[in-house]
């Protein structure tokens, strides 16, 4: 990672698993360690990092291009960073869960700083970063884009934080 985006970007860490090199690829299934609620819907079964900025609970989903929300249709996604990636070459997609350890406290410290009122303590942290991904159609030199996305639960209230570093 290079020495700016650390000194700049508060990123929780670029670790854990990676997906296969692929256009329009995913991860395999990851089995949450803890339900997950998204706008009112537990999930408790997988999860799905798409290579091209979304994550999915039902299976993985090659789609890279942006549709309007709300998608009324059958699958539920997160979607901050929708688009088209192309990681055969060059960047990463990294995955990790955590249920101890500093992150959790991280995740709690950030929550309560924005919203104080919740008395938030992490139990669950889900973290997918997408490193210096590429835009499709891959050419050299690339200088990669950097998209974070932290999953937690609040109880009754979804909670994503997103980091977007360009």
């Amino acid at each position: 990672m290079s020495e700016l985006l650390k000194t700049i970007c508060p990123l929780y860490p670029i670790a854990g698993y990676t997906t296969q090199r692929s256009l329009d690829g995913s991860s395999p299934p990851i089995t949450l360690q803890r339900p997950f609620v998204y706008f009112g819907k537990t999930y408790n079964n997988t999860i799905y990092v798409n290579h091209n900025g979304h994550l999915t609970f039902d299976q993985p989903w090659w789609m890279y291009i942006a549709q309007r929300f709300p998608r009324h249709g059958s699958r539920d996604l997160i979607a901050p960073f929708w688009t088209d990636v192309d990681i055969r070459q060059t960047g990463l997609v990294f995955y990790n869960q955590y249920i101890s350890g500093h992150i959790l406290q991280r995740a709690t410290q950030d929550i309560n700083q924005y919203f104080p009122e919740f008395n938030f303590v992490a139990k669950w942290v889900f973290v997918a970063t997408w490193y210096e991904v590429p835009y499709y159609p891959f050419y050299y030199p690339v200088n990669g884009t950097v998209s974070q996305r932290v999953l937690t639960v609040i109880p009754m209230i979804p909670q994503v934080i997103f980091k977007v570093f360009q």
